[in-house]
């Protein structure tokens, strides 16, 4: 929904995926690639995950809490080789740093910036500033932003796309049976898939 939905994604584009060591920005890397983006930037706070990015569709990674090497250089080095699309799922700081760098004096524009969730912070600092001098425009993604139709429309491509490009997720195998133990445990990563096995 965010690429076609919303940010009309072309061939060919730039894509930046701020969040995409979690289950949906995983999935948002490989779909991003498969639909034909040029380029996929990863943003995320766990150097392991972000790895393993590289190798399903990621082409540049960029780490969030890299006390030695904070992002924001990395960000406006991205910005000024040209950044299309951001899909952001996490919201906060990372998204305030990444709406800076893209205000940057070398930065290409407009860039389409889509937020989906708010999986680090609710509510973002953003000085006028930013929207005046720049082409930003910024949509959300989701129900109520999306229509039902769009919505139904895309599933099926999905599902159909999945077994031909072999999407990866990290997953945990579980008997059905320890659901009850299971169920509270606080991880998102890998996800839980529960099978049918005695």
């Amino acid at each position: 929904m965010a690429l076609e939905s919303c940010a009309k994604l072309v061939k060919g584009e730039t894509v930046l995926v701020n969040g995409a060591t979690g289950s949906a920005g995983t999935m948002a890397v490989q779909i991003t690639k498969h639909l034909g983006a040029k380029k996929v930037i990863a943003t995320g706070r766990n150097q392991q995950s972000l790895n393993t990015l590289l190798s399903i569709g990621a082409d540049e990674v960029i780490a969030l809490e890299d006390a030695s090497n904070p992002p924001e250089a990395a960000f406006r080095k991205q910005f000024e080789h040209g950044v299309d699309i951001v899909l952001d799922y996490l919201w906060g700081p990372s998204a305030e740093r990444i709406m800076a760098a893209a205000n940057a004096p070398k930065a290409t524009v407009p860039i389409r910036f889509v937020q989906i969730g708010t999986a680090s912070e609710p509510n973002i600092t953003l000085p006028g500033t930013v929207l005046r001098s720049s082409a930003i425009q910024i949509m959300g993604s989701g129900i109520g932003s999306v229509s039902l139709e769009d919505i139904m429309g895309i599933l099926p491509k999905l599902m159909q796309a999945a077994p031909a490009v072999g999407f990866k997720i990290a997953t945990k195998a579980l008997p059905l049976y320890q659901i009850e133990e299971v169920w509270s445990m606080q991880s998102n990563t890998p996800r839980i898939a529960f099978t049918m096995s005695s």
